[in-house]
Formats: structure tokens, sequence, C-alpha cells
């Protein structure tokens, strides 16, 4: 019979402990040996039986001496009150700040007690293999990961909290660190069994869900190889796993150690755990970090792979490890990005035959495109074949839509909100795109808006391959360890965005490296009214590098010139009405220029107001290679043959009614041979309604008096500038 204090024990575990445990029980006997029952015979039978259960808890564990379960039953009391004392919650500090501003106050009260009440987050389980030796998962403690927490705690079944004092072995592959704690000892410690047998009962402990230390069992099933070379076998088997579990012990039916609990099987009840012999036999006081990583980009289909292997002396604090960890693997993504770009560089845009479809394209894209390369292998400038618009008040508005990881934005900000107040208030800036967005914080069965991250972690500038210059934010979501970016680069009348989210060291590590590489590859137009493009000029210090070599001139009612390298025009008020509505819009692309890509203008648009259909529009052209097909050829021919379209033929189409021809610089009446260039201008206007032949006429002579352009070929003419790309 058990003493009182055993007793007592024993009810405690099995309140503190969760048992998952079924089984089943039946009496089987051979057909041709039945035997016809008394009536004693049933009466005798039927009181052994109740005997039998009224005895069956005594029998299997709790009765009789301390002594270690038997195969397939639950594990005595006094294994799991030695559980209770050698298994521990990790445990990271609950953020004393929250940078968020919502629609209302959190219903923290639909929380449950504790966890509301709780000043720790759980992150997963540690258990004691000696006084001084605890061990865990290695993913469970952050190390290496830029974390917002900054430091790990255990926290004991009384609710005491333990910090790490040295990690005394360490491997990032295998996934185990053993390490001891600032001036503590384990109350008690789990021994180890070195050589399990397959098939067996196991139990995985830990802190399943977050809510407290549970028991479920199952059996060992088998070993795997792990995945790259084989070099040891994970444990797989079929108890019961959760988010939490990671780090606890797999326990045999002993309540020795046989693993350490690693992850679920994305399919199926069969789980992973490293053999707590390769903690056992791995090197004292090293560190050993082996992981592969393979590096892809957004907009292509090439990849890098490579495999970093280094060792750190240990012991370290948990801090000095991380330290080291952070250093080594920023350098290692850095570099597989760095050779990524470098080895692929002959076929990456713009190089390669894939990029030239591209140099003869000329896109509106005020609505940001990113350049990708499509399945056929050239590339090509994209947009999210779904977006979606915001009102933000005032006649501002927002765009968005995501292309593979990356969320695309155009703002246009509210009317009376300065261009350089708005770009320069991050708090403001970000409550613009929660504006427009859905960004919720989840409590119990609600989501909650957010409204305000607040100003901006960081604050940093970036200036791509071309000259133009992005700003670079940051934001924290303190509460779940996560991080927004941006990258947003100002255009009249407000800005185009590239934004990420992701947890904390992901976003430091990995996508702000990335991109800053896909800024290389935004096809954007600059378009606004007149008014917003003085304000936005006017922010000399944000604004691409073509833009100091181009003279935009806007006099209201009297007069507008826009003056490049390649070519000049103006016109006054007889042409066209000037006023702070009048539109203007810059098409930028790419193109190749003495054997190299350049970033520069494609075509010029000035309407009579921003959203009229009454303007003119200049286009740079470049003779086709024969590669591209006869449809290039064919518009080449007709612009150099000033065949229709471009044959001062005015048509009437979609409700507006168009005219148009070549000019290289020559007058309206140059000879084939003046043609001979491998870049020409068209010149178009453009009215709503169905206009007369004279009229359109006249005002394409008005505009076309007073269009000068520089540029006669690539090889001959004025010296042009545009902007190379650095590298």
């Amino acid at each position: 019979m058990m003493d009182e204090s055993a007793l007592r024990n024993c009810q405690w575990a099995k309140n503190r402990v969760k048992m998952q445990n079924v089984r089943a029980a039946g009496v089987y006997c051979h057909e041709d040996s039945i035997v016809k029952e008394t009536k004693v015979m049933k009466a005798l039978r039927n009181v052994m039986v109740a005997v039998l259960i009224l005895l069956f808890p005594y029998l299997i564990g709790c009765a009789g001496p301390h002594r270690a379960a038997s195969e397939g039953t639950e594990l005595d009391c006094r294994v799991m009150d030695d559980i209770s004392n050698a298994v521990y919650e990790v445990v990271v500090p609950k953020p004393t700040t929250d940078s968020l501003q919502y629609e209302k106050p959190l219903p923290m009260d639909l929380l449950p007690y504790s966890t509301r009440t709780d000043k720790y987050y759980p992150l997963g389980t540690a258990f004691a293999i000696s006084p001084s030796e605890f061990v865990s998962a290695a993913h469970v403690m952050n190390l290496g990961s830029r974390s917002q927490f900054k430091e790990i705690f255990l926290r004991d079944k009384e609710g005491k909290v333990y910090s790490i004092e040295k990690v005394l072995k360490y491997s990032k592959n295998r996934d185990f660190i053993v390490f001891s704690l600032h001036h503590a000892k384990a109350r008690g410690f789990l021994p180890t069994n070195k050589s399990p047998r397959l098939n067996q009962r196991v139990y995985a402990v830990g802190n399943a869900l977050g809510e407290g230390i549970v028991i479920r069992d199952g059996l060992y099933t088998s070993d795997t190889p792990e995945e790259e070379a084989g070099e040891w076998k994970w444990i797989r088997f079929s108890a019961a796993a959760s988010p939490g579990n990671s780090g606890g012990p797999l326990l045999d039916h002993d309540g020795r150690v046989i693993g350490i609990v690693l992850r679920k099987s994305p399919s199926e009840n069969l789980n992973y755990a490293v053999p707590i012999l390769e903690v056992i036999n791995a090197n004292k006081n090293v560190a050993v970090v082996q992981t592969r990583m393979r590096y892809i980009l957004d907009n292509m289909d090439m990849t890098k792979r490579e495999t970093l292997r280094r060792e750190i002396t240990l012991p370290k604090t948990y801090q000095e490890l991380d330290s080291e960890l952070n250093a080594m693997m920023d350098q290692f993504s850095n570099k597989l990005l760095k050779d990524l770009l470098a080895e692929n560089g002959g076929t990456i845009f713009p190089h390669g035959p894939g990029s030239t479809r591209l140099f003869y394209k000329s896109y509106n894209a005020v609505f940001p495109r990113l350049i990708v390369k499509g399945k056929d292998g050239n590339w090509d400038a994209f947009y999210p074949n779904r977006s979606r618009e915001a009102d933000l008040g005032n006649n501002g508005h927002l765009t968005c839509g995501t292309l593979g990881s990356t969320t695309f934005l155009y703002i246009h900000k509210p009317e009376g909100i300065p261009l350089g107040t708005f770009y320069g208030d991050s708090k403001l800036f970000m409550d613009m795109i929660l504006k427009g967005g859905d960004r919720y914080r989840e409590v119990g069965p609600e989501n909650i808006k957010i409204t305000s991250m607040g100003r901006a972690f960081e604050d940093d500038r970036f200036t791509d391959s071309y000259g133009r210059i992005w700003v670079v934010r940051t934001w924290l979501i303190e509460y779940d360890d996560r991080k927004v970016v941006t990258f947003s680069l100002p255009v009249p009348g407000g800005c185009i965005v590239m934004m990420r989210t992701g947890r904390t060291g992901d976003v430091d590590r990995e996508d702000i490296p990335e991109l800053k590489a896909l800024s290389d590859f935004i096809y954007v137009s600059y378009y606004g009214a007149f008014k917003e493009w003085q304000e936005f000029l006017g922010m000399k210090n944000l604004l691409p590098s073509i833009f100091s070599t181009l003279d935009i001139h806007i006099e209201k009612d009297k007069s507008f010139r826009f003056k490049s390298a390649r070519l000049c025009l103006s016109y006054g008020p007889e042409v066209m009405k000037i006023s702070d509505k009048s539109g203007f819009q810059l098409d930028f692309g790419y193109f190749q220029e003495k054997g190299k890509a350049v970033w520069d203008i494609n075509e010029i648009i000035a309407t009579e107001e921003k959203y009229s259909q009454v303007g003119y529009a200049v286009s740079r052209m470049m003779k086709p290679p024969k590669e591209l097909g006869d449809q290039y050829q064919s518009n080449w021919e007709n612009m150099v043959e000033r065949k229709f379209p471009y044959d001062h033929s005015a048509y009437y189409k979609d409700k507006v009614t168009i005219i148009s021809t070549t000019n290289c610089g020559d007058g309206q009446g140059a000879k084939k041979e003046a043609f001979s260039s491998s870049v020409l201008y068209t010149v178009g206007f453009i009215k709503e309604g169905n206009v007369s032949q004279k009229e359109m006429e006249a005002k394409l002579e008005m505009f076309m008096r007073h269009l000068t352009i520089y540029e006669n070929s690539g090889e001959n003419g004025d010296k042009t500038e545009n902007r190379e790309p650095k590298n």
C-alpha cells in the first residue's frame, strides 16, 4: 500500500500531467473448445471479473514498492514525478511596449485567464540530463535568428524562472543544444537510454500548445536517415506532438530519454526526434553549424544552393553565441545572393538574349511593374493579375497587388497634405497604407484592425543601380516578433512601394537584401498634374539622378518646357491650356546604348488636364533586330515610310481622334534617306470626339514647331547622357 506522501505525489502528477493512452481488453476462445458454463461457474466468473476491475488501477503502477512501469502500461507515478522536476518550459518575457494602435481597445478578456496574466510567452520545452546540464532543440532557443527576444529563460513547474549561463554543446543541423543555468541546479534529471528498441512504447513530453507539460504515448516506429547525407538517423514515433513540444524529451517505457522531440510530420502522425546518443557523443565545447541554404529571387528561376559548415569554440554565453551566429548567417546569406547574381549575370536582365524583347517595348507603369523572367525565357514587365483599390479620402487613393512574396502599392496622397510631409513622416506614411489595407491582430476569436504602427523603427536610404533613391523603413510588431519593411520611391503626387512582412530575423537577413536586388527590376512611370510635378521636383535629395539632367519648366498660363540631352519640347497656351491641373507623364524604360543597358525616357505625354484625353505624346523608337519577328519589323517600316498610322492621317477610335507622324529632327518634309537612323521619334496628338483632319493636322503642326530632336542615332549625332547601371 502506498504511504500518504506517495499517494499525494501520484495524485499531483496525474493532475499536472495529462495522459493519452488507449487500451483494449478482450477474452478469446477457440470455437472448438467452448465449454457450457454452469450457473455456479458463471457466478464465480462474474465475481472474479468484478474483483479484477476494482484492483486494476493498483495493479498497473501505483500499488506496491517503487518500480518502473511494465512495457505497454502507464508510467510509474514516481517516474512522472521525476519528469515534472526535470522538464521545463522555454519562455521569453512578453514585450513591455506595443507600437501599434488599434480601432478599439484589445478585448484581452477573451483570452484564458492564465494566458492574459502570464508575463511570458512559451516557446518550447527543455529538460535536465544531469544536475547542471539542460537540453533542448536548437531551433527553440532563437540563436542566430535576429529575434526581438534577446534572452531565453526556463520555467519550472512552480513558475520559477532561470536564465541561461553558458552554452556547452550546440548543433544546428542535428538541432540540439546543451547549456547550464545561472546559479541553479536541476531538482531532478532524466536518465538516458542510448540504444532503444524499435516498436516499443514511447512517451513525448512537452509544453504542447503552450498550455503546460503533457505526456502522450505512441510507438517508436522507425529510424529515418537525415535528408542531406544520411549522417545519422532520425527517430520516428507515433506519439502526438504539437507546437511547443519541440525540445522536450522522448522517453521509453522506463522513463529514460531516447531522443529530443523536434517537429511534427506535415502529413501524418509520424513525428521526428534526434537520438539522445547524438547529443551524448557530440564533442564537448563545440558549436557545430551545418546548414544547407537555397536562394531564389521572386522574378527569376535561377537558384543558388550551398552548405555552410563552421565550428565555434564553446562555452559561451547565450548573447556571445547569438552574436557570432548572426554575423555568420548574415555573411553566408549575403554571399549566396551575390553568387546567384554573379553566376547568372550573363542571362539576368538586362543581359542575355532573353532581355532583347523588353528593350523594344514601352509600358505605362504608373502602378509599378516588376521585370520577371517568363516561362519562354524572355524578360518582361509584369504587374499583379489582381489588384485592389482603397479610398484614402480627399482625392487620395491606394492601389495594391502582390507578385511573388512582395506587395506592390501605388499611393496617391490626399489633397491638403504636402508631398514632403507625407513622404517625410513615417507614421503618416504607414497610417495611409494601413488605411487602405487590412492588417489585424488576432485576440481570441476576434480580429482587431491595426490603425497605426507609429513611427518607423528604422529609416534609411538606398540607391539602386539606376540612380533611383529608395526610402527604406521598418516597423516592429513586438507582440509577435515580426517586422514590416517598405521600399518607397517618390513620384508626383505620392509614391510607389514594395512591402514585405515576416519574422524579424527573416526581414533583416533575407527580405531587405532581396528588395535591394529587386529594386533594379522595377519598371515605373512618373505621372502627375503640373502642381504635383512642381512639388515633386522640389524634393531634390530624393530624385533619381537622371532628373539632374532634365530641365522641366512650368509657368502657369504661360509656358511649359521639357529638355533633356535627347530632345527639347515646349508649348504655350495657344497650343494647349497650361494650368495646375495640366497633366505630364514620363514613361521610363530600359534599352541598349553603345553596348550598355540604360534606364531612360521612352515616352513623354502632356495633356490639357491630368485625366483628360486631349494631349500630345512623343515616343522614342529603336530599329528592332530581325529576331524579334515580323510584327516589330512591319511597325518599324511603317514609321520609316510614314505609312499609316504615322502618315498624318487622323482616325477615330474608341471615342477619340488620333493623328501621328515620325520625326527624326528633320522637320516634316524630310526625305526617306533621313530615316536611316536606328532611333526615330513618333509624335502624336489625341482629342476626344470625332475631330476633323484639318483641325488635328493643325494642332500637330503647332506642337512640332517647338520640338527639337538632338538624338539622330546610336552611333552618330549629339552626345546623350543617360542612366547606366552601376554594375
